[in-house]
């Protein structure tokens, strides 16, 4: 399958996230939060150099398999803006643990639960097409 271009600026997008992380470095801890319980409380925590490049590459991976760019089998891909909002929402969350980490206590939970409804009613829209 040929990648459009919105598929190029969705791994850009995740790339991006990479690299802002990366850039972040010297200012986060040795450790990080990743994942965060319903409470919005940090719960799982690991070493910040691959903190900040895990949620990007997993997106990255997903991505290709949702857009069928990996033989994970015959089923039609998404279309292209999938893609592109999925990468976005990756992004967003990856933004979010970031500033958390950088001192700035929010709730994680309340910041990304409308996020995550978005992508999935995007993906009910595709699943009935």
């Amino acid at each position: 399958m040929r990648h459009s271009r919105l598929d190029v600026l969705s791994a850009a997008v995740l790339v991006g996230a990479a690299v802002v992380g990366i850039a972040l470095l010297p200012s986060l801890p040795d450790r990080i939060a990743v994942h965060f319980g319903a409470g919005g409380s940090p719960d799982n925590y690991l070493s910040a150099p691959l903190g900040v490049v895990l949620v990007p590459a997993i997106g990255l991976v997903t991505l290709a398999a949702v857009r069928g760019l990996l033989p994970l089998g015959n089923d039609v891909p998404p279309p292209p803006w999938f893609g592109l909002a999925l990468a976005g929402f990756l992004a967003y969350v990856h933004g979010v643990v970031l500033a958390w980490n950088l001192g700035y206590r929010v709730n994680v939970t309340l910041l990304v639960l409308p996020a995550v409804a978005v992508i999935v009613v995007l993906a009910f829209v595709i699943e009935r097409r």
